[in-house]
């Protein structure tokens, strides 16, 4: 027996969920689809071991650096929460609404720039384009050194927010080239959870830099962008000769003699095409028109783009102002030291992502984590909206410290899940950056809720993120059996289906991706 049909038997879902072309059975289809890439083999065989290599070269040689590029990103992204704890609004003479203005502003920008880029990325090569985004906005962190009033302080936001649209779902785009689907959220969660250690280190590095209020006559936040954004630029400049093409192309630049050998190669991608035969497409043009409009116009896509915009209104808030809120408790302690007293609840976010996405994927299952991880998180903003005015300032420390920890907790599994049920490669690049636009478009309205009458409690602002999270619960389950109903639809018309009339169906439609009636989504 070929390993292909010992696949299918093993794992029937495997042609089931596939998007398939062509005239024949699944075996045949599979090879129709997979021939289109040079460097599948159709009846290629390996072992366990030699595929946990593979993958383990992946994790380390471009996961690793993958997480290096996000972590000094997520310094450039949350360095105005440390800004702010030395006085940032006094120096440029703001206000905290000013802040908020500069937070919907990057927004904006992020959002109207985000699908463009990832329609482009595949002709540019995201092992160029992500490298080139990262200098720019790395210059653009820095020029923030020479900020001088509050018109400066929000161009230097605008500019930030254009380079660094398209860097993640460009990132999760490029994964999907080297990883299964049952292997992309654990991969997504230690993407990251580089977010959770960046803003960890970001406290201890402000703590640091910030002390430099005084060198050349110049405030301590001042250094802060200056560092970090330089910082940006050279790990981006790394980048264009450590990030590789994709698992055939390893080699050249500081990557010396390549990552794979011919053979790993070839196992590389066999086993990629096998887990979704639209992976097969080499073509690199950019991304058409027609699945823009696919993506944008599907409503099976809809209802996790909605969960990222609910599910997370709480991050801006508890990451730009927790710093903040910590100062504003009067612990007792230097103000700068706020910066370091929010670390334990980047710690409990790692712990708690980690845990979540690496039970999904051992389950495959993506709707209950996802909704359970949303209850937690619901819990903890409830306990910061519900505590009485005259609550122990330990008692508010611990309620913000265990939301934080609820950030991010659920944010790599509907991500893999959007990825995993979205083909072909164009339609799926478009909804990962409508994802990533949709979790950055709520920071317009997020940021928003807090404002300067209301602090330092920010009750009513926990409250309205409380009934967030409580419809993303909703959402999660209904996401689950909206596409078990469509499984079943489809199932019920293909019942009883023969080669012709597979051959007639596959001759007549214009179905393709996961719109096609072989498709079979996950939940």
């Amino acid at each position: 027996m070929s390993l292909d049909r010992k696949f299918d038997l093993e794992r029937p879902e495997s042609v089931d969920r596939m998007t398939l072309s062509g005239d024949g059975p699944p075996d045949d289809l599979l090879r129709i689809q997979g021939e289109k890439n040079p460097y599948y083999v159709h009846e290629l065989t390996w072992t366990p071991d030699e595929e946990r290599a593979i993958v383990r070269t992946f994790d380390y040689k471009i996961l690793a650096w993958i997480g290096v590029m996000f972590f000094f990103m997520q310094l450039d992204r949350g360095n105005m929460a440390n800004a702010l704890t030395d006085n940032f609004l006094e120096d440029l003479n703001i206000s905290l609404n000013t802040v908020t203005l500069g937070s919907t502003i990057f927004t904006i920008f992020f959002c109207l720039f985000e699908i463009p880029s990832n329609m482009v990325i595949r002709r540019a090569g995201p092992q160029r384009w992500i490298p080139f985004l990262m200098c720019l906005w790395g210059i653009s962190t820095a020029c923030q050194f020479f900020l001088k009033d509050k018109v400066s302080f929000l161009i230097c936001r605008a500019f930030v927010g254009i380079f660094e649209a398209g860097y993640i779902p460009g990132i999760a785009i490029y994964l999907t080239t080297y990883y299964k689907r049952n292997e992309m959220a654990v991969r997504l969660s230690i993407f990251w959870s580089t977010l959770a250690v960046a803003n960890s280190f970001a406290g201890v590095l402000a703590y640091g830099i910030l002390h430099m209020r005084g060198v050349a006559g110049r405030a301590g936040w001042r250094w802060l962008f200056l560092f970090e954004g330089l910082s940006t630029v050279l790990v981006g400049a790394l980048s264009f000769f450590i990030l590789p093409e994709g698992p055939t192309g390893t080699r050249g630049g500081l990557r010396r003699n390549g990552y794979l050998t011919d053979r790993q190669e070839r196992i590389a991608i066999t086993r990629l095409i096998r887990d979704d035969p639209t992976k097969a497409d080499t073509n690199k043009g950019v991304v058409s028109k027609k699945y823009l409009v696919r993506a944008l116009t599907s409503p099976k896509i809809w209802p996790n783009i909605l969960i990222g915009f609910f599910g997370l209104l709480p991050f801006s808030p508890l990451t730009i102002l927790s710093p903040l809120i910590v100062k504003n408790l009067n612990l007792g302690v230097p103000p700068l030291v706020s910066n370091l007293l929010v670390i334990p609840g980047y710690v409990i976010s790692l712990s708690i992502m980690t845990l979540v996405s690496w039970s999904s994927d051992k389950h495959n299952e993506r709707a209950f984590h996802g909704a359970l991880a949303s209850a937690y998180y619901a819990l903890c903003i409830l306990a910061l909206a519900a505590l009485p005015e005259d609550a122990s300032k330990l008692s508010l420390y611990f309620a913000l410290i265990f939301a934080m920890g609820g950030q991010t907790c659920w944010h790599p599994v509907n991500a893999a899940w959007i990825a995993g049920n979205t083909a072909p490669v164009g339609k799926r690049s478009i909804a990962l950056a409508m994802y990533i636009i949709s979790v950055n478009a709520c920071d317009m309205v997020s940021v928003n809720l807090f404002r300067d009458e209301d602090a330092p409690r920010f009750i009513t602002g926990f409250w309205i993120l409380f009934g967030a999270l409580m419809l993303t619960i909703v959402l999660f389950i209904f996401q689950r059996y909206h596409l078990m109903w469509i499984n079943s639809r489809r199932q019920q018309r293909t019942t009883g289906w023969v080669e012709a009339d597979w051959r007639h169906y596959n001759e007549t439609t214009t179905d393709e991706g996961d719109d096609h009636l072989s498709f079979r989504y996950s939940y």
